[in-house]
């Protein structure tokens, strides 16, 4: 039950933050998660054709790993100090962007392809990241981008009579395409594919372990209707599945490793109103959204598999200007779950069907200054905690102190900070 629970609520939480952890990603989750029906700097990494649209601008963005990580465990972060971190920087070729807009991140990790790994949890690690590469190119009625991400470890010993190397890598490659549809719409489509490999050798059980299904890939379609000078519809359709199982030397391993497989799609139409003069209201419906889950190759003899139906999930936010140098952000997401998982064998199969009404909260924060943009999402107990001697509420525990490593970040006034540079 509580492997269920976790996994729910990490589709709950990827429904809002299936957003790469780059750029104004602080803007994006503070308004719910709502990415797909925003305009924002995050959108070159789901949609590199807009590249062109964030030329010459430098980004800077750290936030808690611990905050993000769905299966409720931090220490397999430790080898990152607990903190995502991202510099990157594009810049424009030629006048106006004449050759086109090249862009390059540096991060300390990349997260594993397999982010619920609930049968297995082959390429779920975490990798040190090596770079990311992009590029747009701008014509009068379409754009076009592409994009390449590299992550991969290595560790090689070498003791008298052995030799032994475990390595593993992940490299995904996107391209997507944005143009004009009619007079008052355009509209942006993407796709993107992730390879993975997997070694390690002299297992002493099984021999040499090696990558076997190893296939990421997704693809979406949005498109930008403005209906008049107050509200902008922004219809959506995406669609991802994966692959992931090893193989062995020893035949023994597939008995009891079956590998991980997945596929997911969503719809959904959202609306950008402008409210108050420059303040947005940003409301969103996803009438269906459905996930399936099984082992990779389990055998026949086994029954053993999960969906997860969502009708409706809903976004509201606001975008509120406050003075010229503060904005203010609050977003919400509600969305009504069935997961229905099956068990057992030929003979004798068992169910489990639970029921969620998931409900998440955001409050962040926005700060301008010349040519800088600062963005981050605050902690909703932070208004409980700008002082003891005016709340009588202090951070910690209940003992009125710091414990763990964990207290740290779950106490932690903000859990994401972008910073975005403009020259």
């Amino acid at each position: 039950m509580k492997k269920i629970l976790s996994i729910i609520i990490a589709l709950g939480f990827v429904a809002m933050l299936a957003v790469p952890a780059f750029a104004s990603d602080s803007r994006v989750t503070a308004l719910a998660g709502a990415g797909k029906y925003l305009e924002d700097d995050y959108n070159i990494f789901d949609w590199p054709a807009t590249l062109p649209s964030y030329s010459n601008t430098v980004w800077m963005s750290v936030h808690n790993a611990y905050w993000d990580d769905m299966d409720w465990s931090w220490s397999h972060y430790s080898d990152f100090n607990n903190y995502f971190t991202m510099i990157g920087a594009s810049y424009a070729f030629g006048e106006d962007g004449h050759y086109g807009t090249l862009a390059m991140f540096f991060q300390n990790f990349t997260p594993g392809l397999n982010k619920y790994h609930y049968y297995q949890d082959v390429y779920a690690d975490i990798l040190w990241n090596k770079y990311t590469l992009m590029y747009g190119y701008s014509m009068d009625k379409v754009s076009l981008g592409i994009y390449i991400s590299r992550a991969d470890t290595y560790d090689k010993e070498v003791t008298p009579g052995a030799t032994e190397e475990d390595k593993s890598a992940y490299t995904t490659i996107g391209a997507s395409a944005r143009f004009d549809v009619v007079d008052k719409a355009y509209a942006d489509v993407a796709f993107d594919v992730s390879f993975a490999s997997y070694q390690d050798e002299n297992d002493p059980t099984y021999g040499d372990i090696t990558d076997d299904d190893n296939l990421k890939y997704g693809v979406r379609a949005r498109m930008f209707y403005e209906y008049n000078e107050t509200v902008t519809f922004i219809p959506y359709v995406g669609y991802s599945a994966y692959d992931f199982s090893l193989k062995a030397d020893s035949t023994d391993y597939t008995d009891t490793h079956w590998g991980d497989k997945c596929w997911a799609f969503d719809i959904g139409i959202g609306a950008n109103i402008k409210v108050n003069e420059d303040n947005m209201l940003l409301f969103a419906v996803e009438p269906f959204s459905y996930m399936k889950g099984e082992p990779s190759a389990a055998p026949d003899s086994v029954v053993d598999e999960f969906t997860y139906t969502v009708i409706p999930r809903f976004y509201l936010a606001l975008e509120s200007d406050v003075k010229d140098w503060l904005t203010f952000r609050v977003g919400g997401m509600k969305e009504l779950g069935k997961w229905d998982e099956k068990s057992g064998g030929t003979s004798t199969e068992y169910k489990d069907v639970n029921t969620w009404g998931g409900f998440q909260y955001f409050m962040g924060l926005g700060f301008h200054v010349g040519d800088f943009d600062i963005d981050c999402v605050i902690n909703n107990e932070l208004p409980y905690h700008m002082g003891y001697w005016l709340t009588g509420y202090g951070w910690g525990g209940d003992d009125g102190y710091y414990g763990s490593s964990v207290d740290h970040v779950e106490n932690a006034p903000a859990y994401m900070v972008t910073g975005t540079y403009h020259f």
